[in-house]
């Protein structure tokens, strides 16, 4: 293995992780710099530093005079987690000082996985997963993924558990699944033929061994046969995620049914792209050692051992106005608002299936912030309300133990769905309406529909959600994205093809006038030659994104090589120049913002307020790159976070800095009436506007922290991972981790 000899070194974050038996462990990001500019991240325990120490220590004074930071200090209170990470950084600024580097301290620090060119790839996006599923009867989407190498927990009749990739193969025999492992010249498969069914839990004789309650919800156990044998053999295994969890289990309960008959892994184009896209994305943190152990015994009865943090589920954080009860927090209501962070629990909601209880908080997996209610979807994908009771008259008290108050629910609640057997791929939240789309692509609206906003052909609120009907010009044509505004609502399809309806005031449907719409209607994009890939609704207009791709010469002469495109485009109210033309002008159908559409840039995500808009964007020109830059325009509160700003008309970066002046790569945005929430690419979170916990009405540019709670959390080291962002109020999610090793 090559080692590394760094000429900069630094610790950007550390983190406190759960492992076996509930100790708590923690771990170092530390960054590395060589004399050539290449950067590598590592990740290493305290007590491998602490070892490191102790051998250097021996012989170098300046070493061993170093007040070494003890575990004590680490985990105390009496000082902020920044302070303790600086702490640390003067120790690894002490070790890149040796000269020469001892032998032993560079193979320490040498990455045994890949070079990692942005932090938030070996942190935060090994957490954050695609959010929409595939239906269960997408089996050919679920059989794509399964022949993706995916990693589980194995047990076995001996040992303890180990870390094994696994896919699906299509063999000389039919169809099976195989694994990876160290002993020389075995490959193990099982043939699907063989399996006779999948059991959720941890209920077979190998689990009986080391049960791990904790991990129930990511545990099942495949029963089979082994040629010329009648007793039962099991497979026996633990999910990293609760995704990997789905697809498995459901494409091999599907597959076992049906004799492996109908697998099929051809793909589209389109999904080759996406299949692409994500095996970049995921190869470069696939093989990442989280804890630097790569030494173990390797022969036939050892092998190799690999850490890796499960994600258990999700907490999630409410804070801002909670009149209506939109933050879900019982004690807080009556109040303007809340400052600080709060845990939104429900105990008479079990929200994890396979007989695990978990009181202590949601296993939620996507949220939407309306005006004034909250919308969520559990790890089952169904869903749950609460706050104002024009949204939520829908909601099953019996089943939920909701909290109301004239009909406002002020605890999490179940909704009525007609779509009950039916998985919910994502949510929007408007200002008295919701969207759910579900994985089989359809959309459901319930809610206030004064102006047609729910789509339905009428002016009928709904109480519980209503199939919303669409005209498309191809027949297997499915909702992909949705999105809801104050009174508007939109959504794209699978070709790329915008929807507008509700309501039309200022040109706010994009459709060339003024008048409602009670129905989806098709807004013309053919001028722009690009399909549309997201769109945000606003008070009174609309932002899109579109995309195209496009094969570019390589220096080599050969064609393959890819170049992605998009263009911005805006419509609709411009009172404060949301719309980003350079002028005051409200627009009836899309124009081009033409400054972020050109000059390199591509824009990854984009945001609409009451009366502004963001936009993350990606800048490459030349030689210079950069990455997740934070693009505001509109009111000039918002978008300016400083007091008495004028309305900005035309796009300009929002330059965003942390301690040191070192600049923040944006993950993520979301944007309420007045201010827009950031979420950096180390999970940290930064809120530009208005204050929603006050009514100063005077903005401000701060980071929030979840770390500053009353009480901590078990697992949660207040890394966010999804954000939300209502009328006046803010929910985020952050992950609950445990990490196993028999080495830790």
């Amino acid at each position: 293995m090559a080692t590394v000899t760094p000429s900069r070194m630094n610790v950007p974050s550390y983190q406190e992780v759960i492992g076996e038996g509930g100790a708590m462990f923690t771990v170092f990001v530390v960054e590395l710099e060589t004399a050539d500019g290449n950067r590598q991240f590592i990740q290493r325990r305290y007590n491998a530093f602490l070892n490191m120490h102790k051998e250097l220590k021996k012989d170098y004074p300046q070493i061993a005079s170093f007040n070494f930071p003890t575990k004590a200090f680490l985990r105390g209170a009496s000082s902020t987690k920044e302070y303790r990470r600086e702490q640390f950084d003067q120790y690894v600024q002490l070790l890149v000082g040796l000269s020469p580097m001892p032998e032993g301290l560079r193979e320490f620090l040498s990455n045994t996985g890949k070079v990692q060119q942005a932090l938030h790839k070996s942190t935060l996006r090994n957490i954050v997963r695609m959010q929409n599923r595939p239906a269960e009867s997408d089996i050919k989407t679920i059989n794509q993924l399964m022949s993706k190498p995916t990693m589980f927990l194995k047990f076995g009749r001996r040992g303890e558990p180990h870390w094994r990739k696994f896919s699906l193969i299509c063999a000389s025999g039919g169809w099976a699944i195989k694994w990876e492992t160290k002993k020389k010249g075995k490959t193990p498969e099982i043939k699907i033929l063989s399996m006779k069914e999948v059991r959720f839990g941890q209920h077979s004789a190998v689990f009986a061994r080391k049960k791990m309650p904790h991990l129930n919800s990511l545990s099942f156990s495949v029963f089979y046969t082994l040629p010329n044998k009648k007793e039962l053999e099991t497979l026996d295994l633990i999910a990293k995620h609760p995704d990997d969890f789905f697809v498995w289990t459901v494409g091999l309960k599907h597959a076992i049914d049906n004799g492996g008959i109908g697998m099929d892994s051809e793909t589209s184009e389109w999904q080759r792209q996406e299949e692409q896209a994500e095996k970049d994305l995921m190869e470069e943190i696939d093989d990442f050692d989280i804890f630097g152990d790569d030494e173990h015994n390797d022969d036939d009865h050892e092998e190799e051992e690999d850490d890796r943090l499960i994600t258990t589920g999700n907490v999630m954080f409410s804070w801002g106005f909670n009149g209506w009860g939109q933050c879900g927090v019982v004690e807080m209501i009556g109040r303007d608002g809340h400052l600080m962070p709060s845990q939104v629990t429900s105990s008479a909601c079990r929200l994890v299936d396979h007989g695990e209880e978990n009181s202590d908080g949601f296993d939620i997996q996507n949220i939407a912030c309306g005006g004034n209610f909250t919308v969520a979807v559990d790890s089952r994908m169904k869903a749950y309300i609460w706050g104002h009771g024009s949204v939520c008259g829908g909601v099953a008290d019996k089943h939920g133990g909701s909290v109301r108050r004239n009909d406002h629910v002020f605890q999490p609640s179940p909704l009525k769905q007609p779509f009950r057997n039916v998985p919910i791929a994502m949510v929007a939240a408007g200002d008295q309406h919701a969207l759910f789309l579900t994985q089989k692509g359809e959309v459901f609206a319930c809610g206030v529909n004064d102006v047609g906003q729910l789509g339905t052909g009428d002016l009928n609120d709904r109480s519980a959600p209503q199939q919303v009907e669409f005209e498309s010009s191809q027949s297997d044509s499915t909702i992909k994205v949705v999105a809801a505004g104050h009174s508007t609502s939109a959504a794209i399809n699978s070709q790329g093809q915008l929807f507008t309806w509700g309501c039309g005031m200022f040109g706010g449907l994009g459709l060339g006038d003024e008048e409602n719409r009670e129905q989806p209607q098709s807004v013309s994009m053919r001028e722009f030659g690009m399909e549309v890939k997201d769109v945000s609704c606003g008070q009174h207009h609309m932002a899109a994104i579109l995309v195209s791709t496009m094969d570019v010469q390589k220096s080599t002469g050969t064609s393959g090589e890819k170049k992605i495109n998009t263009k911005v485009c805006t419509w609709g109210w411009n009172g404060c120049g949301q719309l980003g033309l350079g002028d005051f002008v409200d627009r009836s159908t899309p124009q081009t913002v033409e400054v972020i559409s050109s000059g390199g840039k591509i824009v990854e995500q984009i945001v609409c307020g009451a009366a502004h808009c963001a936009a993350v964007v990606n800048i490459t020109m030349g030689e210079l790159e950069i990455q997740g830059q934070l693009w505001t325009w509109g009111n000039g509160v918002a978008a300016m976070a400083t007091e008495g700003a004028t309305h900005a008309e035309i796009p300009r970066p929002f330059h965003l800095t942390k301690k040191g002046h070192e600049s923040i790569e944006v993950f993520r945005i979301a944007a309420g009436d007045n201010f827009t929430l950031v979420l950096d690419d180390e999970g940290g979170l930064m809120l530009l506007g208005v204050n929603p916990n006050n009514n100063s009405g005077k903005p401000v540019n701060m980071g929030l922290d979840l770390e500053k709670l009353e009480k901590s959390i078990a697992g949660v080291d207040g890394i966010v991972t999804e954000i939300a962002a209502g009328g006046r109020h803010i929910s985020v999610l952050a992950p609950k981790r445990f990490a196993y090793s028999s080495l830790l």
